[in-house]
Parts: C-alpha cells; sequence; structure tokens
C-alpha cells in the first residue's frame, strides 16, 4: 500500500552483511546423524560457537552470524533435549532474527536472501517442529505468514501474498498469545486495494482502525511509549480507510477519515514531516478532487476520474519502513 510516490521509511532491525553466509553445519531441517558426539564435546562446540556468533554479531555481520545461531540451535537439541527451554529459547530467537534479517533484505531488493530466510522460518514453525511450545510457534507462525504476505506483495504476487496474510489472519483471531492482528489487516488492505477489490479493503481498514483504537486505550492506562507507537499507525489506518472510501465513491466519509489521518500525523509526527507530508497532500487532493467532481464532471465520468485518481493505500511492512526514515 503505497502513499502516493512518497518515498518508504528504511527497515526496522540493524545492517545486515551482504557477503555471503559461512556454511559451519549440518542446516537443522536436514535432520542429524544417529552418532552424535558426547555431551562434554557438544557443549564445547556450542561455547565456541556462541564465540563466534557473539564477535559476527559485534561486526554487524549479521547473516553470517546466522549459520552458528542455527548450528547453536542443533547443539542444544544434543545437550538438552527436545523439550528443554534452552532448545525453544534459541529456537525462538532463531526464528525470529531469520524473519528480521528476512525483511532487512526486503527492504533492499535482496529477493533470494529474504525468500529463503522466511522459508526457514516458515519450516520451524510447523507442527510437531523444533519449538515445542504450541503458543510461542503460534505467534512466530502468524509472523512469519504475515513476513511471507509481505514478500509476495512486493514482488508483485497479489494472490500468493494474500493467501499467507489469510493464513496469518487466521491465526491471530483464534490466538490470544499472538501480537494485534491490526497490522495483517492493513496488510490485507493494502494487497486488497491493489486487486481492485475495494469493498472487502474497506472492511479490513475499518478492523484495523478499531482493533488500534482498543489497543491504544489499554496502553494508554499503562504509559509507556507502545500507546504512541501504535497511535502513529492509526494516522496509516484513517488513511486507508479513507483511500478506500474515495475508490468506493463515498466522498464525504473519505474526506472526514482523511481529516482524522492528517491530525493524527501531526499529533504523532509534527506538521513538519515527510510522513505528515505526504497524508496532508492526499486529504488535499481529494477535497480538490471532489470539487472538481461537483463542479464538472458528470456522474459517469467522474466515477472513472475516481478510479484513476485515487490515492494508495499503505501496508504496515511500508508503512514500518516509512517510519525509519
Amino acid at each position: 500500500m503505497s502513499l502516493g510516490r512518497t518515498p518508504q521509511l528504511s527497515g526496522r532491525s540493524s545492517p545486515v552483511s551482504s557477503g555471503r553466509a559461512t556454511p559451519v553445519t549440518k542446516s537443522i531441517f536436514r535432520g542429524e546423524s544417529d552418532s552424535m558426539t558426547p555431551a562434554g564435546s557438544s557443549m564445547e562446540e556450542l561455547l565456541s560457537c556462541e564465540r563466534t556468533f557473539a564477535q559476527l554479531k559485534r561486526e554487524g555481520r549479521h547473516l553470517d552470524a546466522l549459520p552458528y545461531m542455527e548450528m547453536s540451535v542443533v547443539l542444544r537439541k544434543k545437550i538438552y533435549g527436545d523439550d528443554s527451554k534452552e532448545v525453544l529459547r534459541a529456537c525462538q530467537v532463531f526464528t525470529t532474527s531469520c524473519n528480521t534479517l528476512a525483511m532487512n533484505c526486503l527492504q533492499k531488493d535482496e529477493y533470494a536472501k529474504a525468500y529463503e530466510l522466511l522459508k526457514k522460518a516458515e519450516l520451524l514453525t510447523e507442527p510437531r517442529g523444533y519449538l515445542q511450545e504450541e503458543k510461542t510457534r503460534l505467534k512466530l507462525r502468524a509472523v512469519t505468514f504475515n513476513n511471507l504476505g509481505c514478500f509476495y506483495k512486493r514482488r508483485g504476487k497479489l494472490h500468493a501474498a494474500l493467501q499467507y496474510l489469510d493464513k496469518a489472519l487466521k491465526i491471530e483471531l483464534s490466538s490470544e498469545e499472538v501480537d494485534n492482528p491490526a497490522g495483517t489487516h492493513l496488510n490485507l488492505c493494502a494487497t486488497l486495494s491493489q486487486l481492485g477489490r475495494h469493498a472487502p479493503a474497506l472492511e479490513h481498514a475499518q478492523c484495523a482502525l478499531e482493533l488500534l483504537k482498543q489497543s491504544v486505550a489499554r496502553k494508554k492506562s499503562k504509559g509507556g511509549k507502545a500507546a504512541m507507537e501504535e497511535a502513529s499507525i492509526l494516522a496509516i489506518a484513517y488513511h486507508n480507510l479513507a483511500v478506500e472510501q474515495e475508490h468506493l465513491g463515498k466522498w464525504d466519509a473519505a474526506i472526514q477519515s482523511y481529516s482524522e489521518s492528517v491530525k493524527m500525523a501531526e499529533s504523532q509526527w509534527g506538521p513538519k514531516h515527510p510522513k505528515t507530508h505526504a497524508i496532508t497532500q492526499s486529504f488535499l487532493q481529494a477535497k480538490e478532487k471532489l470539487s472538481r467532481k461537483k463542479a464538472l464532471l458528470p456522474t459517469v465520468k467522474g466515477t472513472r476520474e475516481r478510479k484513476a485518481m485515487a490515492s494508495h493505500t499503505i501496508s504496515e511492512h511500508e508503512m514500518i519502513q516509512r517510519r525509519r526514515r
């Protein structure tokens, strides 16, 4: 969901190496040998692996460090057993890292790397896999499906994106442990809008807006930065709602939603921020189009004009990119 031609935000994690990751062990996804080394030897390997991983991470070589993190999961399983907290914690960190690095790669148009990392995360979160704790597995699986949806949307494969986003939403709606599904609703809104399915896109924008309002209200009562972060996403939700209302010819509602989006943007980012400027431009353009439509354009022509000139919605992934600038 792009906001016209405005610049995107940067990624949300630390820089990654563009170098090739060093293969250090058999992948945990290909199974392990039955002839395992003694626990003492495995512990020495684990400590060595952890030292190398920490050093590469300090150097900012996150992709190069990832195979060592993968190896540490294998070694922990050998030392502590499948159901241990050590294995669960290491696998959770590894899966999260795969997702984070994948989205960094996606922002750099490194599609092959992003796809490989996301498919690893998808495999890790399968039932009866390394993540034995079901709540953790479902939470990470929803994140992975959402990111795969963003990946396919970025590649222009909208139907594939829709399938993964639907899977993510299904998990989020069935589990109380997952993150707020508002972001998934925003991504679905963006994808459906690109497919020209503006009525369901509008419904997802409305769902995202209501969920965000509820979440902001809860987090404000607790204090902290989390409420402010979600309040800023409200500006995007109002904007996307306005875009879909505009596409569907609901001009008065669209103008109201654009106005709310501008207010939220100004309160969260300030009136001179690039994101605020972009949203304000969408608002002004919508007002101009409505004035022209009322004054000059016949109904049929106005419909064509509306479809040709309507703004574009913003996905959660693109919104995160804009937030970094």
